[in-house]
């Protein structure tokens, strides 16, 4: 009897202990929650992502459950993949869902994914493929420099560069708060205008600001080919030029004629000549560039000294593209002597383009 009522009083103390903690799972399932791959979502307009889901507990294991899209924001479309294969737990249920996210305008947005009484938020941003900035002109002539103004919603803060068609323009100036970016384009090589597309290297959308984007322009350039500057055969004749003030550049684009006696008696093959104006004293980079293989140099000589006979202010060595130096200069003109050394009997080595840039380090 005494054995009977005590396996009596284990079984009542087992049921009395089941009955006070509940599902023996319970700790277990605490802190459930959603995880979501990849968190938030970024993608260009008209651009897909995929979001993978799965539901936890409080140890990281998978729960299986149902999921459903809930309180799509503007902007996106969401829908679940159904060529996602999923796997389960001893049950039919999947344990992980995958959904397809469509950007359809720029936006910033969201959608929620929930599982039972669970859910989780995804921010999603929508970024733009191109914009329309307003161009200062269309056709610009050789070394116009062009202002493009920023339209509602984007800025020009992080610029590093105008692409029109495969060339590369030479970044000017750009306005403080980002509204404005001025360049010269780049001449072209062909015998006729070409229209291209001008694309911005580094434009911000107030979207996400923190990341610069390029970014096509809805509308095209007509760029002109390269044409030879009047005078720069003889330093007599030479065009003449003012170096930028700080935060700015003068690029000076030129065809590649090289008709000028080599007055360094350098040996080279021809020379091109420019007069540069210093405003004022400091220390200016200066920098000759050209399309090819032929070599270059490049002189900056003072008035009083034109051939460069004392100072010799050789901006390279050997055949660097481009040859470039920081100067520490008095203000004042002095004259910029570009030689070539290219083949006098092969005049398709002369550089179709050269290009002369000055800025303030």
């Amino acid at each position: 009897m005494k054995r009977s009522m005590w396996g009596i009083t284990l079984l009542a103390a087992a049921t009395g202990l089941w009955s006070c903690n509940g599902d023996p799972t319970g700790d277990l399932r605490a802190g459930e929650k959603i995880l979501a791959d990849p968190a938030s979502v970024f993608l260009n307009e008209n651009g897909t992502q995929f979001v993978t889901v799965q539901l936890v507990d409080g140890q990281g294991n998978q729960i299986a459950t149902t999921f459903s899209k809930q309180n799509v924001g503007a902007g996106i479309t969401v829908e679940e993949d159904p060529t996602f294969l999923e796997t389960t737990i001893n049950t039919r249920l999947p344990t992980q869902a995958r959904f397809v996210v469509t950007g359809l305008t720029p936006s910033v947005s969201s959608f929620d994914i929930s599982a039972g009484d669970t859910s989780i938020t995804i921010p999603v941003r929508v970024l733009p493929n191109s914009f329309t900035p307003g161009f200062s002109t269309a056709a610009p002539a050789q070394n116009e420099v062009v202002t493009l103004t920023a339209p509602a919603g984007f800025s020009f803060g992080s610029v590093t560069g105008v692409v029109i068609g495969a060339d590369t323009g030479v970044v000017v100036s750009t306005a403080a708060d980002g509204s404005t970016v001025s360049f010269v384009p780049r001449p072209g090589l062909d015998t006729i205008p070409s229209v291209n597309v001008v694309s911005i290297i580094g434009a911000t959308s107030d979207l996400y600001s923190s990341v610069p984007l390029t970014l096509p322009s809805t509308d095209s350039m007509t760029i002109a080919p390269v044409v030879s500057l009047a005078g720069t055969g003889t330093q007599g004749s030479a065009p003449t030029f003012t170096a930028p003030l700080v935060g700015f550049v003068t690029p000076v684009f030129d065809k590649g004629t090289f008709t000028g006696a080599d007055v360094l008696g350098a040996g080279g093959t021809g020379a091109q000549y420019y007069k540069i104006v210093f405003p004022e004293a400091g220390d200016y980079r200066v920098s000759v560039g050209w399309d090819g293989a032929t070599d270059l140099d490049g002189y900056l000589c003072p008035s009083a000294d034109p051939t460069c006979s004392a100072s010799g202010a050789f901006l390279g060595s050997g055949t660097a593209n481009p040859e470039a130096s920081i100067l520490t200069l008095a203000a004042g003109t002095y004259f910029l002597n570009v030689i070539s050394y290219h083949d006098p009997l092969a005049p398709e080595t002369i550089p179709p383009r050269v290009l002369i840039t000055i800025s303030r380090p």
